[in-house]
């Protein structure tokens, strides 16, 4: 018997991955503020906070992408 998860799960599940890349995305803007709030701010930190920034956003668009190929398969475009 093979078992597979139907497009709905599986847009559940990519969900979910997103609702963590927010919650990571929300912690390193709060480190970003905590950051550029010392006195003397290291650049380096700051750069390498922005870079992970970049990195989850694009993260969070191949996700909603995939969400959007589930949904397809769920509704077919009728032309």
């Amino acid at each position: 018997m093979t078992i597979t998860l139907t497009p709905e799960e599986k847009i559940a599940i990519i969900e979910q991955h997103i609702k963590s890349a927010l919650y990571s995305q929300y912690n390193i803007n709060l480190s970003l503020v905590e950051a550029n709030a010392s006195t003397l701010p290291n650049q380096q930190n700051i750069t390498d906070l922005n870079s992970q920034l970049a990195d989850i956003t694009v993260r969070i668009t191949a996700l909603q992408a995939e969400i959007d190929e589930q949904t397809a398969l769920i509704a077919p475009v009728i032309n």
